[in-house]
Parts: C-alpha cells; structure tokens; sequence
C-alpha cells in the first residue's frame, strides 16, 4: 500500500497528472494556439470508399484532424470534424468502419476506430492493436487544447473515460490497452503515467517496463521501477538517477526527488557525482530528509561546506 501511494505521489508531483478525468487530456498538448493549418498534409484515400460514404471520408480528411465535441475558446457549435464523426457514424456499417481503419488518412481512421468502440466494446482492443501499428501523428483539438498524439492515444482515451474511477483497476480491456502501451515507445508521458499508474503489471512485462525506463528513458517507467523492483534494478536505476540530477534543464524541486532517490541506495560509490550536484545548488540544505540520508553515502558536513 505505502508503495502504491508513493507511486501515484511522484507521477502527479513529477508529470502534472490530474485527479480529474477532464483535466488530465489537457496535460497532452504540446502547444496552445488558437489557429492551425492542418489541411497542408492531408491524405485523400477515397477510391474504395462506397459512394455513400465517399463525401463524409472525404470531408473529414480535408480538415485532417481529430476534433472532440468540446469547441475551442469562444466557440458555441460543435466542432466541424467531430460533426463529420456523427455522420459517418450514423451511417457507415460496422464492416464500413472497420475497413476504415486501414484508410490512408489519420483522422479517418482513428475516428472509424472510435466509431467501432462505440457501436460494440468487443473493437475496443483489435482496433486499439491497429492504431498502435500505424505510422505518423494525428492532428487533435481537444477543447483549447491543440497539438498531435500517436493515432492509438484517441482510441485509448475513448475507452478511459467511459470508466468509472472504482473501474480503472478491474476493467478487462484497459488491462490489455494498459499492457499494450508498454510496447510503444513514443507514447506520450501522460498516457505511460496513467498505464503504469493503473496497476502493478505481472513478471512477464516488468522487462519490458524496465526497457522503456533505461533503454528509452522514460521517466513513468524509472518511478514505476523505483517503487516496486528497486533492489533488482538497482545498478541501472542509480546510472538514471545520476544523469537526471545532471540535467540542468530540470527544475530543483524535481532534481531534489531525484536526488533523494540516489542517496536512498546508500551507496558511498556515489559520492563524488552528489557534492559535484550539491556544491551546484544549496536550496537542499533546507530538506531535512537529504541531509539525513548523507551520513550513508559517505558524506559528512565538512564534504560539501
């Protein structure tokens, strides 16, 4: 239990993550701005589109983006795109969407695999696996919210929030899309937080989680290693932590947690790399556990005087 509480402390406090369903989507943008083209490289794959569908695809790939039904700042009608997604979805078969998904155009086929997650929840994981195979981003708007995701990451969000909070940990098909996630390597950090915050994962993918911590380094999977398989992965988790307080593009909140972390190892083989970071910046002799956890690492008060 404390490990769990630790875990879900150090991906809000370290990765902005948000208690609220609502606002954790808006920790994805990678910009703010209020007008984009999007249109400059859209993809037109229409041939094998019935006819009475051909205008809707076609539509929605002109605009080349994921839109939710939430309007940007100002707006009062629904967002042109998402208006699209109401029509092929009220019309298109199941066999029609499922077919879109292989469409050309992003936009296209992320929405005919939402389309299909709405009409039967058994889509919900082979269209998530085909997202997950396709190359590229996808252009979203997310309210203000504006910038580009992996096609998989929609899709993933789409099951989410459905989700009542008591079911994050029981639900059988977030359980696959969370392991599945752990195969990607450039999901964003939120949705990687979120995977690994959803649950303690099994022998047989703590490897490949130990993989996105030390081969992609990517900070969810080091806090997750940290909490639970520390004293296995030791070595490497140190190597991690070292470069990490060596990182002058991080803030000092975050490099004191990190910090901490190294110094937990008690390890004297560290010492010369922590008074280099010490002599650097002086805010941690206000935190009372760093300077009770010197003494282990060989340090004394004369060391870094």
């Amino acid at each position: 239990m404390n490990a769990t509480r630790f875990f879900v402390a150090a991906c809000i406090a370290f990765l902005f993550s948000c208690q609220k369903k609502e606002e954790k989507r808006l920790v994805i943008s990678e910009q703010l701005i209020d007008n984009f083209d999007f249109t400059k490289d859209a993809v037109f794959d229409t041939l094998s589109v019935p006819p009475h569908l051909r205008k809707i695809v076609a539509d929605i790939s002109a605009l080349n983006i994921y839109e939710t039904k939430q309007g940007g700042k100002g707006a009062v009608e629904t967002p042109a795109n998402f208006k699209n997604f109401k029509k092929l979805f009220g019309t298109a078969s199941e066999s029609e969407l499922l077919a879109f998904t292989d469409n050309k155009n992003n936009a296209v086929a992320v929405y005919a695999a939402i389309g299909l997650q709405e009409k039967n929840n058994r889509y919900t994981v082979p269209v998530f696996q085909k997202m997950l195979n396709r190359k590229g981003r996808v252009h979203f708007q997310d309210g203000c919210i504006i910038g580009e995701d992996h096609p998989a990451e929609p899709v993933y969000w789409n099951h989410y929030y459905k989700l009542e909070s008591k079911e994050l940990k029981s639900d059988s098909g977030l359980k696959q899309l969370d392991s599945m996630l752990l195969f990607m390597p450039d999901s964003s950090e939120l949705i990687l937080t979120t995977a690994l915050r959803n649950r303690t994962y099994s022998e047989g993918l703590k490897k490949q989680i130990a993989k996105q911590a030390f081969e992609y380094h990517r900070l969810p999977a080091l806090l997750y290693i940290t909490s639970w398989h520390k004293k296995e992965y030791a070595v490497p988790l140190q190597k991690e932590l070292l470069e990490l307080i060596k990182n002058d593009s991080l803030d000092t909140d975050h490099k004191r947690y990190y910090l901490s972390e190294l110094l937990s190892f008690n390890n004297v083989e560290n010492k010369k790399a922590i008074l280099n970071y010490l002599r650097k910046d002086s805010s941690w002799k206000e935190d009372g556990k760093i300077l009770s956890q010197m003494e282990n690492n060989g340090i004394s008060a004369e060391d870094y005087k």
